[in-house]
């Protein structure tokens, strides 16, 4: 009877028990994850801190409903202090009691997640600074939130944007400090300027090109200093979304091979250096598509693709990861923001010559009353005419043009393949020609 065990209980890690145990019904298969929660909905969070949802509501299972329903091992609260390859064995402790155990293995698999990437700047230990990656993270603020007023939330990623919106729906006064240009710097200026006229609108105050420079105490944090703003901003709370790094210290001490992008090397299996020892998910390099190298995808949707591979593989399977290209969809007050493959500026860092263009039309058929403005961008590789790179951003439906650009991307189309697909039509859900045939023909016309 195999032991396959697994470090990390959320998208990746989960997606890879489940589908070895559906693959091998014999097979003892253990989940170890650090927090009190597995199986959750990390997207979810900053509907759980606007309290539209309960935090009950953002979890799959809990450790005794994957033992009844899956027949799977989970151990909460309980971090991995070790792996040892050689002797296929993981020491552990529990983090409430202290106790320290040890799991064996015949297959490993590390699904160990992300940690935040904090700014070099003075102040970040101060209380009432707060990072959100894990459920127990958004647990942990829920006290703090309820009695601040003044929030400031430094970097404009897709957290910061997500969790301002959530912020106003509670009444908080809202403050974004952004060191680039612009916010959401995986969509191209042009259409970031769209999020941001959404943002003001909305009544968050915007603050680009303006890096933070200090946090200001004393205990709590009271101020935020930030190049270009006069004195000090106060504030109550300050929510930090500056990036994140892949958590590859326990991978790195045992010898498991880290690349230039910093997160785990793995080959087309999900297999590491170390054979019988798989990564996935967000602490694990993934595979870019349009690229052709590795790359980090900070997504669950990604996370989840590479733990269905990895899960194959942990029962013996020879199953490939074929890439992927980063399609998003964000919900920014009103404004929903889509986007995949490469921007102007990646195409730009791989030498990629590129033609681009943007238009606005309707979601729908003019003449309906509910027809609402959307903006769709395409980008294409000029020597080969591939479409590399798309993004909508509109009141209507952004999602299903992103998914069928995403699509359409994922078999290698071009521009003049796009122009041509058959999409559905009727007035109440589309127009004649789709927004996104629109944007193939306008960029047809510069190649």
């Amino acid at each position: 009877m195999p032991k396959i065990l697994v470090v990390g209980g959320n998208a990746a890690g989960m997606t890879a028990a489940s589908r070895a145990r559906r693959l091998d019904p014999r097979a003892e298969i253990t989940v170890i994850e650090k927090t009190p929660f597995i199986s959750y909905s990390t997207c979810g969070i900053p509907y759980f801190l606007a309290g539209d949802v309960r935090s009950d509501d953002l979890l799959s299972f809990t450790p005794g409903t994957l033992k009844s329903e899956r027949s799977i091992d989970a151990h909460v609260n309980v971090e991995v202090a070790s792996i040892l390859p050689s002797r296929k064995r993981v020491t552990a402790r529990r983090i409430d009691t202290g106790e320290k155990l040890s799991f064996s293995f015949d297959r490993l698999l590390l699904a160990t997640g992300v940690r935040p990437r904090l700014p070099d700047i003075p102040g970040t230990s101060l209380a009432n600074v707060h990072t959100v990656t894990t459920l127990d993270d958004a647990v942990r603020l829920e006290g703090p939130l309820e009695v601040a007023h003044r929030v400031s939330i430094v970097g404009a990623g897709y957290v910061g944007l997500e969790m301002a919106e959530s912020l106003r729906s509670l009444g908080k006064e809202v403050t974004i400090f952004e060191s680039g240009a612009h916010v959401l710097s995986s969509v191209d200026p042009d259409m970031a300027r769209i999020i941001e006229y959404e943002l003001l609108r909305h009544r968050v105050s915007l603050r680009t090109g303006s890096p933070v420079q200090a946090l200001v105490g004393p205990e709590p944090v009271t101020g935020v200093k930030a190049r270009g703003v006069l004195g000090v901003h106060p504030t109550d709370l300050v929510l930090i979304d500056t990036g994140v790094l892949p958590n590859t210290t326990l991978a790195e001490e045992a010898g498991i091979r880290t690349g230039d992008t910093g997160g785990v090397v793995v080959d087309e299996y999900m297999e590491t250096n170390v054979p019988g020892v798989f990564a996935a998910g967000n602490c694990a390099e993934s595979f870019c598509f349009i690229r052709r190298k590795p790359v980090l995808h900070y997504l669950g949707t990604v996370a989840a693709k590479q733990g269905r591979v990895a899960g194959d593989n942990l029962t013996g399977r020879r199953q490939k990861f074929r890439g992927a290209l980063g399609t998003t969809v964000l919900k920014v007050f009103d404004l929903a923001v889509g986007r995949t493959g490469l921007n102007l500026a990646e195409a730009a860092a791989e030498g990629i010559p590129t033609v681009s263009v943007r238009i606005e039309a309707l979601d729908r058929a003019g003449y309906r009353a509910d027809a609402k403005k959307i903006w769709v961008k395409l980008i294409a590789d000029r020597s080969s005419r591939r479409v590399i790179g798309a993004q909508a951003v509109g009141y209507g439906d952004v999602s299903k043009r992103i998914d069928v650009a995403a699509t359409a991307m994922m078999a290698s189309a071009t521009v003049d393949a796009i122009t041509e697909l058959d999409l559905g039509y009727t007035p109440p859900y589309s127009s004649l020609w789709d927004p996104l045939h629109v944007a193939a023909q306008a960029l047809l016309k510069k190649l």
